[in-house]
């Protein structure tokens, strides 16, 4: 079944909460194990070391990670970002690495029953003479049972970010068999490249253009998962968090400028 965006829809800008150091900060607690299952899907990707982040290696992994982000984050804006999802209990949290965007320009907004957290990317020449800038752009669909009304968010000092939205007070009804599942996909785009590729896997969905581009795009991507039960095992879940990652529409465009003399 397709659903067609209506041409008007209900937006509210996030106020962006700015906090201490990510895991110096104990309001950051309950996602400090996301951020590391993040940053541990990156290592396993990019490093053939076999490091495993835990609570002792959690620095070493960190430095590590950073190297890697900063050796492919030209390539692609997020193959090496750190990023994870989970649902439970009807609740929706977020957390990704954005430390490599300018904060001033990042913004959260909800967009119907939506987030959309979109910043910019800036990276000079080595002479100076240039600028690249590549536009950032996340969209999360929130569950059903998720107060769209109650997200908040939070960027620590060292740029990670954190999305969440708990389950909507007096929602007890359990969900049928097959209600969490959807086939919809809808998406337009304008746009010019010489270089466009996309990817869509289980586990996440990724628009990247590496040339420049003059892209307007409106786009949607939902998921489909297997039943839920209360007694479900941790595979289960972890099953359902990559499931999750379908929920993300990637895009970004390239904009190189002259620099004055």
């Amino acid at each position: 079944m397709s659903i067609i965006s209506s041409m008007t829809s209900s937006s509210k800008i996030l106020s962006l909460v700015k906090r201490e150091s990510f895991f110096d900060d104990s309001f950051f607690k309950d996602s400090w194990e996301d951020f590391d299952k993040a940053v541990q899907s990156i290592l396993d990707k990019f490093d053939d070391t076999g490091l495993k982040v835990d609570t002792g290696s959690r620095s070493k992994c960190r430095d590590v990670y950073s190297r890697i982000r900063s050796s492919k984050i030209d390539e692609d804006l997020y193959a090496s970002q750190a990023l994870q999802i989970t649902e439970k209990d009807g609740k929706f949290q977020a957390v990704m690495d954005v430390k490599d965007f300018n904060p001033s320009d990042l913004q959260v907004k909800v967009v119907d029953d939506r987030v959309v957290v979109e910043g910019k990317y800036e990276k000079k020449s080595e002479d100076g003479s240039s600028m690249s800038s590549k536009s950032f752009y996340k969209e999360f669909t929130m569950p059903p049972s998720a107060d769209i009304d109650q997200v908040a968010t939070a960027l620590s000092k060292d740029g990670v970010l954190t999305v969440k939205a708990p389950k909507r007070e007096g929602d007890v009804a359990a969900r049928p068999a097959g209600a969490l599942t959807s086939s919809s996909s809808t998406s337009s785009s304008s746009f010019s490249s010489s270089s466009h590729q996309s990817s869509s896997s289980s586990s996440s969905s990724t628009i990247s253009s590496t040339k420049k581009v003059s892209m307007s795009s409106s786009s949607s991507s939902s998921f489909s998962s297997s039943t839920m039960s209360s007694g479900m095992g941790m595979d289960s879940l972890d099953d359902m968090a990559k499931d999750m990652k379908d929920r993300l529409v990637f895009s970004h465009e390239n904009v190189n400028l002259k620099l004055p003399q």
